[in-house]
């Protein structure tokens, strides 16, 4: 998937996103930002911010900076914010990839169906990471590769044509996070059909941003085992 590619196909669905991703995960997504415990004064992440879906959710005690590279969905969701009145939401047009924010800028950073939608995942997390302070929290509301042999099968096979519209349906959560410094505390699947994940970790990075040589194991999420 090139950036390209993904930003005409998004800016694209812009219009149609609401009406796909609104009630369908509305419940979904309100228990991932609640997943977040975003606390009075912090300042809050939302990377790919889209539409703006989740910003009704976080408290309105913290600030929160929504950054998305797609500028028609960033459209809609600064309209979202002046219906809603979210005074404590500042949008930015900005690249996952290569964000400006200087090394452990936010309290925590949510990421809500992110990960698959991008060229490079890896890279990504990385900067999630570099912004996120060390033992903040993560949290990625997003599809990964099934367990189950049937689906994973459909989603591989689906694959070729998900990267075209610029999603990957069989991305590997611990592939994903293989080699990070990110200590995954809970994986719950949610809803519609339990194919979707809330994954919550805390950023192990020591203060120089630098990992603890642990993320091959915790990114496996072996320290979380029992949360499918």
């Amino acid at each position: 998937m090139d950036a390209e590619r993904v930003e005409w196909f998004y800016g694209t669905f812009s219009r149609l996103h609401d009406l796909v991703y609104g009630p369908l995960f509305h419940q979904s997504r309100r228990y991932a930002v609640k997943v977040l415990k975003a606390g009075e004064g912090e300042t809050i992440l939302d990377v790919g911010v889209g539409t703006g879906l989740n910003l009704p959710h976080f408290p309105k005690n913290c600030q929160v900076i929504g950054i998305d590279f797609c500028e028609p969905m960033l459209a809609r969701a600064k309209n979202r914010l002046s219906r809603r009145r979210l005074t404590n939401v500042t949008l930015l047009r900005m690249d996952a990839m290569q964000m400006t924010f200087p090394d452990n800028t936010f309290d925590a950073v949510f990421a809500g169906m992110l990960i698959t939608t991008v060229s490079d995942p890896d890279r990504v997390i990385s900067e999630i990471i570099r912004v996120c302070k060390p033992g903040g929290k993560i949290v990625m509301f997003n599809h990964f590769q099934n367990g189950n042999k049937f689906i994973s099968t459909f989603e591989k096979v689906f694959s070729p044509i998900g990267k075209r519209l610029g999603f990957c349906p069989d991305l590997e959560l611990g592939g994903v996070l293989e080699g990070k410094p990110l200590m995954v505390t809970e994986k719950k699947s949610v809803k519609p059909l339990n194919l979707w994940k809330v994954v919550t970790c805390i950023n192990e990075k020591d203060v120089n941003g630098r990992g603890n040589g642990n993320g091959n194991r915790n990114g496996r999420g072996n320290a979380a085992a029992g949360f499918e």
